[in-house]
């Protein structure tokens, strides 16, 4: 069991204790390295910094950074891709494998990537995502411009973008609280939410011009270029590691540990089956978007690139709300709020018939979701001995192939019921399977951040 001690009567300072019988090993200190010695200075600092404080940290802000580009790049990926494969085909069952091509990998890495991630270094990990992930982009401008494209080769190419997605996501996840202190960790993890969740604005506005104005060529070459800045600001990266990295006992016996972490904790388990049910829906909102901007809203890449960004500034202001209140304790009925609100306005979404009524509800659904997010991460953070972070976060990655398989469930739908119809059962899931919860668990209605 793992239990956190309150430094201050703020938020959000807390203190390791490691309980009695406990799994893993104890933290143990390490000298300072780096430059970012400073960052680990004010461990014990009384003082909560605010966001500004928050951002004179310059490990963080190379962090922040690295996750612009490579956030942006993602997003680019997501919006060409769905549209240029609704091109080519003008089938959502091409949408629905492309959504099995990019989850699949994104599980089988999720598990070797969470395992990986406590035994190598996590910054080398991080390059390794990048490649993974810019390589196919930059191929299939090569095939694009050379007129040589099919419809295969864009699904190939989305099952190493979701490899690179969770090799990237594990390690990032998995490497913030080696690089800030823990009275930072809160609005650290919400501040690189946002500038992530900024990429999901400009990724699409970007994305869509691109699509429109120069072509798919060109908007691929955008993409290998921006994971090769995103490989360039990793090479900047000189973390403190907090915690020394214990000898592994094997990958079973590894992946048996991070069993008994979740097992002992109910809002990890609760939090990880929320993340694949929200996942699903947001995903399959996304991967569906394009036949949802050519058939039901009758618009072209700009207007495409519009409704990723509506969903994006949502985002955004989500995460901007955690960033600047540093988070709720109340972990358990926020997350639960959130998830209702989240799939309401999807189902409002649905049914909206032009750009104007689309906007607005594409707003709100991000913003919760966003919200959403940012806690379920924090919960994770604050509730994981750190030697066993990397694979824990790992089960969390498993958890949002939920996004891509979410393409699956939706584009198959879309092809059986029609579009409309396909979120409405997505959505109406998610509301249900939190309702339940609600009323189930009193444990996960009372649970905390502390």
């Amino acid at each position: 069991m793992i239990s956190w001690s309150r430094a201050t009567n703020d938020v959000p300072a807390y203190v390791y204790t490691p309980a009695t019988g406990g799994m893993g090993s104890q933290w143990q200190s390490m000298s300072d390295t780096s430059d970012a010695d400073s960052t680990l200075d004010n461990l014990d600092d009384p003082h909560i910094p605010g966001l500004v404080d928050a951002l004179r940290n310059s490990p963080l802000r190379r962090f922040v950074t690295a996750t612009l580009m490579w956030g942006t790049g993602h997003q680019l990926i997501n919006i060409a891709q769905g549209y240029l494969l609704f091109e080519l085909t003008g089938s959502t069952l091409w949408l629905a494998a492309l959504g099995a091509a990019v989850g699949i990998p994104n599980v089988i890495v999720g598990i070797l990537g969470g395992v990986l991630a406590d035994r190598v270094p996590r910054v080398m990990l991080l390059k390794i995502g990048s490649i993974v992930a810019g390589t196919p982009m930059l191929l299939i401008a090569i095939l694009f411009s050379t007129d040589h494209l099919e419809p295969w080769h864009v699904v190939v190419a989305g099952a190493f973008q979701g490899s690179g997605l969770a090799i990237d996501w594990i390690s990032r996840l998995s490497l913030l609280p080696d690089v800030v202190p823990k009275n930072i960790l809160v609005r650290a993890i919400s501040l690189d939410q946002a500038v992530f969740n900024g990429a999901r604005v400009t990724g699409p506005l970007i994305g869509g011009f691109l699509l429109g104005a120069a072509g798919a060529s060109v908007a691929y070459a955008v993409m290998a270029g921006l994971f090769g800045l995103a490989f360039i600001a990793y090479m900047t990266f000189k973390p403190v590691e907090q915690v020394k990295r214990m000898k592994s006992s094997g990958v079973i016996e590894d992946l048996k540990e991070v069993g008994r972490v979740l097992e002992s904790s109910p809002i990890l388990r609760m939090n990880l089956m929320f993340t694949a049910v929200n996942a699903l829906t947001l995903g399959g909102l996304v991967f569906i978007l394009p036949a949802f901007a050519k058939e039901i809203f009758n618009t072209n890449e700009a207007g495409l690139g519009l409704l990723f960004a509506g969903v994006g500034i949502g985002a955004v202001a989500g995460a901007m709300t955690m960033s600047w209140t540093g988070g709720v304790r109340r972990a358990g009925p926020a997350l639960l709020v959130t998830d209702v609100l989240f799939g309401g306005f999807v189902l409002a979404w649905a049914y909206t018939n032009t750009m104007s009524m689309a906007l607005p509800f594409a707003f709100l659904l991000g913003y919760f979701n966003s919200v959403h997010v940012a806690l379920g991460i924090s919960v994770i953070q604050f509730n994981v001995p750190a030697e066993v972070r990397g694979r824990v976060i790992g089960a969390y990655e498993i958890a949002w192939s939920g996004f891509p398989l979410g393409g699956l469930a939706s584009g198959s739908l879309a092809a059986a019921f029609g579009l409309r119809s396909s979120l409405t059962i997505l959505a109406t899931v998610l509301i249900v399977f939190t309702i339940v919860v609600a009323l189930v668990s009193s444990k996960f209605r009372q649970s905390r951040i502390e």
